[in-house]
């Protein structure tokens, strides 16, 4: 009796760990989410500038966080979303994201067990690996697209690397050889329909980002997986279109800025153009599920 009571207190003591950091690697995605575009626009006035430094701060006052105000989403509950010291709102993305990939690291992990209590990890942890990596990276994949219409290559070709070594330690369902092929296939097919388009209407319809994402995500879904990878991003990117357009019209109606997060006036007309990140990042994830 004791045995067993002392075996579902610590699974659920694991659960609650897994939880926690699934929290922590959120928040260090928020950080991602928001400096990487500014890196890569060059929009910090010459300061030093990266993903490590400086510490956190309000964008606002630049008063630096502390740790108790920097606790994934409890935080941002406590400060009821604005900034301790000047009192600016704090972006509802950041306690989403948090609590999303917190989520998710419990979910893989109760989906990986079939929801029964057991202490044998390291088999389950090594099979969500590639699981919990790739939603990562397609999570910031979408953000940043959504608000920046850029997709980074350092996170795309990540990706494709990252897909690579997984397939080849067989971690992911395709072998090497389909993923390699799967990847080239993609950026040949995709890189046709760019140029054709370019061609035909004169002006750019996919980004090079589009490209090298539907490549890496191709890499992890292997050669087979390809043309239902393109058609499934089609219909998403029709779906998420029409949701894009309601968020853009909706915020330009109330005269709010299309997002909070935009750093130059170089980004195009969000009533013309959509992201398709997000659209390729949705269809992977299903398909990889599937």
């Amino acid at each position: 009796m004791v045995d067993a009571f002392m075996i579902i207190f610590i699974y659920y003591i694991w659960l609650v760990l897994l939880l926690l950091f699934g929290l922590c690697i959120g928040s260090f995605m928020n950080v991602v989410i928001y400096r990487l575009p500014r890196i890569i626009y060059g929009t910090i006035d010459d300061k030093p500038f990266s993903l490590a430094w400086p510490p956190s701060h309000c964008p606002g006052c630049q008063v630096q966080i502390r740790f108790y105000d920097n606790i994934p989403v409890l935080s941002w509950i406590l400060l009821r979303g604005k900034c301790r010291h000047c009192h600016r709102s704090i972006s509802r993305i950041y306690p989403l994201t948090e609590a999303v990939t917190g989520l998710w690291f419990l979910v893989v992990y109760l989906f990986k067990t079939n929801g029964e209590v057991t202490l044998t990890t390291s088999p389950i942890l090594f099979q969500m690996v590639p699981l919990l990596v790739l939603f990562c990276f397609l999570w910031c994949i979408t953000l940043i697209d959504f608000y920046y219409y850029l997709i980074p290559e350092v996170l795309s070709a990540g990706l494709l690397w990252l897909g690579l070594l997984f397939a080849a330690l067989g971690m992911i369902p395709p072998s090497p050889s389909q993923s390699v092929f799967g990847g080239v296939l993609a950026f040949i097919v995709i890189s046709g329909v760019r140029w054709f388009y370019n061609v035909v209407r004169e002006k750019e319809g996919l980004g090079w980002g589009d490209v090298s994402l539907f490549m890496a995500s191709s890499v992890w879904l292997g050669l087979s997986q390809v043309p239902l990878l393109i058609l499934f991003s089609a219909v998403c990117g029709g779906l998420l279109w029409v949701i894009h357009q309601s968020y853009c019209r909706v915020n330009l109606k109330n005269k709010l800025p299309v997002t909070s997060l935009k750093v130059n006036d170089d980004l195009p007309d969000p009533l013309l153009y959509i992201p398709f990140g997000p659209a390729i990042a949705l269809a992977t994830l299903i398909l990889y599920l599937t």
